[in-house]
């Protein structure tokens, strides 16, 4: 639209000097008739040689007159159709630009929430497994301690025909029963806490591209700072709360929110 633009006033300016050189053929007769032939002032020379010589003197400096006119408004015209293509270049480089940085911002917000994802498995599995751990543990020393009683009253030395003999035997038979009912219950804590152990393949692949592509990024600095603190973190139990990986990836999502914007729109920090 521009360049029709610009072509439409070079063909209205260079109109507009063929009308200005048509109307100064037109009127030049007229004002050498009225300034020339028909004033009193003695010449040598006769009507006829100073038409002759008027008419070549002021024909060509007419004809460079609107030649110069021309060659004036065209050039103008050409420079400004060069500087609108130009804008016009600058533009659509600084467009494609801004599609690239969008292209990236992307994936990095693509990135951040895998990692984000992965990571909160991984670490609500770490709490859960602990819990597992804990309650395999307990069961592991109530099973120590029937067995620890089983064999003290075993070995008690007691007359079978005795009623103590009979309650010490019962005894043993509900300890041998609660034993099994133990062992059972290790073995499925066992199968529980291995179809809960959880790695973080996924987070770590996430963590180390994410490295790769902020490194040399000053917007992206905080970003790498809170994946390092969520990342280092994840994992251990003993010194986090519940509420530790909901709200730090809270706040990964807002820098993230916010490093795309200021990196597609290249605003200033």
């Amino acid at each position: 639209m521009e360049n029709i633009r610009g072509e439409i006033d070079m063909k209205k300016n260079k109109i507009a000097t063929i009308v200005f050189i048509s109307v100064c053929i037109l009127i030049f007769p007229f004002a050498l008739e009225i300034c020339i032939f028909r004033n009193n002032v003695y010449s040598v020379l006769s009507n006829g040689e100073w038409g002759s010589f008027l008419g070549s003197y002021i024909g060509g400096a007419l004809g460079g007159i609107g030649t110069l006119l021309a060659v004036y408004i065209t050039t103008k015209e050409t420079r400004k159709i060069q500087q609108e293509n130009l804008a016009q270049i600058e533009s659509e480089r600084k467009r494609n630009e801004k599609t690239e940085r969008k292209k990236f911002a992307d994936e990095i917000a693509k990135d951040i929430a895998t990692y984000i994802t992965d990571i909160s498995k991984y670490f609500y599995a770490c709490r859960f497994s602990k819990r597992l751990d804990d309650e395999e543990r307990s069961l592991n020393d109530e099973l120590k301690q029937i067995s620890e009683k089983y064999h003290a009253l075993d070995k008690s030395n007691i007359d079978n025909d005795t009623q103590e003999y009979i309650a010490v035997q019962n005894e043993l038979e509900k300890l041998k029963q609660k034993e099994l009912e133990v062992k059972y219950q290790i073995e499925r804590k066992s199968k529980e806490i291995e179809q809960n152990r959880a790695n973080r393949t996924i987070a770590s692949e996430r963590y180390f591209l994410l490295k790769i592509k902020l490194q040399n990024i000053e917007s992206g600095a905080d970003i790498l700072k809170q994946l390092k603190r969520i990342h280092d973190n994840s994992g251990n139990v003993e010194e986090t709360d519940l509420y530790f990986i909901s709200t730090e990836t809270d706040k990964l999502l807002n820098m993230t929110v916010q490093f795309v914007d200021r990196y597609v729109n290249q605003k200033l920090i």
